[in-house]
């Protein structure tokens, strides 16, 4: 069966305290709570400031051991968020620094190197490690430059060298996210397209840059999962990892109360109004600005939620998009699979009567429960 695991940036990982902290109170008690056998799968996040600490072989050693003596391997890296990810405004900063930045790849180049050194989770023979990462920018209409292509392949080259230094399979995995430069199955596709006539591209480094599949990213933008994910394998284009979380859904029934406390500071919550000819009106962002705008119309809004959770009737999730023939297709790909449930801290009261660990358990538990009945 697929590992199955949850997305460490729920958790600060700016600092490696934190990151260590949150393996032995959360992460060790989840593998023993789900009866996590010989290796126990993680998905870590390292912030930049962590990232250059494992530079120092100690230190990365050190964390090695810690990870052996408790029964952990890693499946991979969450890159995405470069610095603070949790207890002040993030919003369009979460997407920075971008591809065109030289930070940006010191950084993934970081999260590499440690992942090479640390104990792996076993994978299938068709799958990598990998290090998942912003959709090349936010979109702020410049579109996909030369010099992020051109930074894309000479990670593509550093991935290949080290492939050879280690031998270890990797992969760096573009997230696509509403309203970026990658958000749908259709700019995916083309991007990678463009990627692969690119003067800079090696044909010989086709696996080495995929996707990371997000399925309440898909849903947001009214994509059926299992139809996203199988044009994206039809396209020759790696998955390297999926990761389950479910949207919020709202119906004209929602009145201003029910989405108030969703009204959150910290993160980018992207809205997708649906109009009656089907076609989608979006916006950036879930506020005072937009909220007028979607009363009593129906529309999907990026802000991850408990898969646990049905709804309350006027505000839904996008759990339903999850089919049995979209579990069947996952399992037999033998994808890696996280839990993404960051918005944890920025749940509204009622949806967080639970601890973090209970509502963690809660939503691994109802992925492995809906593999095996496929």
């Amino acid at each position: 069966m697929n590992p199955i695991t949850y997305c460490m940036n729920v958790h600060p990982g700016e600092d490696l305290g934190a990151v260590t902290k949150a393996l032995t109170d959360v992460t060790v008690p989840l593998r023993d709570a789900l009866g996590g056998g010989a290796c126990f799968p993680v998905g870590f996040r390292f912030g930049s400031q962590a990232a250059a600490a494992l530079r120092v072989p100690e230190t990365l050693r050190g964390l090695a051991g810690f990870m052996r003596r408790n029964r952990l391997g890693a499946i991979g890296i969450n890159g995405f968020p470069y610095g603070r990810f949790h207890g002040a405004p993030v919003k369009t900063a979460a997407y920075e620094p971008d591809w065109e930045s030289p930070h940006r790849v010191a950084y993934t180049r970081d999260l590499f190197y440690a992942l090479s050194r640390l104990p792996a989770a076993p994978l299938g023979d068709d799958h990598r490690l990998s290090v998942t990462t912003v959709p090349m920018a936010y979109d702020r209409g410049q579109g996909v430059t030369d010099r992020m292509i051109e930074n894309l392949c000479a990670m593509a080259l550093f991935l290949r060298k080290l492939e050879g230094f280690t031998g270890l399979r990797m992969c760096l995995a573009l997230e696509p996210e509403p309203d970026c430069l990658l958000e749908s199955t259709r700019t995916a596709i083309d991007f990678f397209e463009r990627l692969w006539q690119h003067p800079a591209w090696n044909p010989a480094y086709r696996d080495l840059v995929g996707l990371c599949f997000d399925t309440c990213h898909f849903a947001v933008e009214y994509e059926d999962p299992l139809y996203a994910l199988r044009a994206i394998v039809s396209a020759n284009i790696p998955v390297a990892r999926i990761q389950i979380s479910a949207a919020l859904e709202f119906t004209p029934y929602a009145t201003e109360g029910d989405f108030r406390p969703f009204l959150d500071p910290i993160y980018m919550h992207q809205v997708c109004r649906r109009e009656e000819d089907a076609s989608m009106t979006c916006f950036t962002d879930l506020d005072a600005e937009s909220l007028p705008q979607i009363l009593g119309r129906r529309g999907r809004i990026h802000f991850h939620v408990p898969l646990t959770w049905a709804g309350t009737g006027a505000l839904g999730t996008t759990r339903h998009t999850l089919t049995p023939a979209f579990w069947r297709y996952v399992r037999a790909g033998g994808w890696p699979i996280e839990v993404e449930s960051y918005a944890y801290f920025v749940y509204p009261d009622y949806l967080r009567t639970r601890t973090l660990s209970e509502s963690l358990l809660g939503d691994l538990t109802w992925v492995r429960d809906q593999l095996r009945s496929v």
